[in-house]
């Protein structure tokens, strides 16, 4: 027969092709071995975090960040607290003495008060956003356990004549 286009060296030998393909088997084989992926969801969190700080971290299984964003709060409530009262008496001293002195103490105190108040509100919103990533990404860990455990790798092999 008549062959059509170049022939490669070797004459009518066949030629063969080895083509490497890695892929993910997706679907285990024993769908039995998967373990169940625990869920949060995010807007719950970030909701219980905003009512109260600390609490949307509690809800994603992670107690000792609830407890550092709660103590964060109620410390920086209290100061927040403690200077406004402050600036008040430094007023009401200023008021009975007219002395500077009281006045600027207000003034310092007032300023400090304000600070807080923006550092206060720093802390919650990052409460909220941490509660609400952390809802996210739980059961992360057990989802790459499980992929980890139930993933292959083949090698195709294309034969080309």
């Amino acid at each position: 027969g008549q062959v059509h286009g170049r022939i490669p060296p070797g004459g009518d030998r066949l030629r063969w092709t080895i083509i490497p393909v890695l892929f993910a088997a997706l679907l285990p084989a024993d769908s039995t071995a998967v373990a169940e992926i625990p869920r949060r969801n995010p807007t719950g969190a970030l909701v219980r975090s905003a009512v109260l700080p600390g609490w949307g971290q509690f809800y994603n299984r992670e107690p000792l960040k609830g407890l550092a964003y709660g103590s964060l709060q109620a410390g920086l409530l209290g100061w927040t607290l403690y200077e406004n009262h402050a600036a008040n008496h430094a007023r009401d001293m200023f008021l009975a003495t007219g002395d500077p002195a009281w006045d600027q103490d207000r003034e310092n105190h007032r300023d400090t008060c304000r600070s807080l108040v923006w550092y206060t509100a720093g802390a919650w919103v990052l409460s909220m956003f941490d509660a609400y990533v952390d809802a996210w990404l739980f059961g992360f860990e057990q989802e790459n356990e499980n992929f980890d455990r139930n993933a292959g790798l083949g090698l195709m092999v294309g034969i080309g004549l």
